[in-house]
């Protein structure tokens, strides 16, 4: 990670939470929202764990880096990204404010966190080519499986 990457990071973290409760933290989210949104994101949350902890092994089980093939994404070479987006998507139903569908703070950093993974689940395809090859990366998807 670049070290304008990590303040960049900061700084988004920081400003989405500052902007959040000026937006409205006093606002209850709609009444189907928690029984179905809450479960959705810790979804989000537990692929995107099992995701990051299977790359961590993968590399330091063996001697170098490794084509992922987990069992749950076969075809999406980054899905940790996805389910990033996924997340920041249902806390932006999650948090809206009474009589909205989403809250538009969270909509904005979804759009921003979908455009900055986009581009890296570029480079990262790109990555792999390069590593192991065309025809072992084949026509696997970067975060959107059959789509992109």
């Amino acid at each position: 990670m670049w070290f304008a990457h990590w303040i960049l990071g900061l700084l988004f973290y920081l400003t989405m939470n500052m902007a959040i409760f000026v937006e409205g933290h006093d606002k209850e989210p709609g009444i189907w929202a928690t029984p179905i949104v809450v479960p959705a994101v810790l979804t989000a949350h537990a692929l995107q764990h099992s995701y990051h902890a299977y790359l961590f092994r993968l590399r330091t089980e063996n001697k170098g880096y490794q084509l992922p093939t987990h069992p749950l994404f076969p075809d999406l070479l980054c899905p940790h990204y996805t389910c990033e987006v996924a997340i920041y998507a249902l806390l932006s139903v999650l948090a809206a404010p009474v009589g909205g569908v989403v809250n538009w703070t969270l909509v904005c950093g979804t759009i921003f966190v979908a455009t900055n993974l986009g581009v890296t689940a570029i480079g990262t395809k790109e990555w792999y080519v390069e590593k192991f090859g065309q025809e072992k990366v084949g026509s696997r998807r970067r975060m959107v499986s059959g789509i992109w």
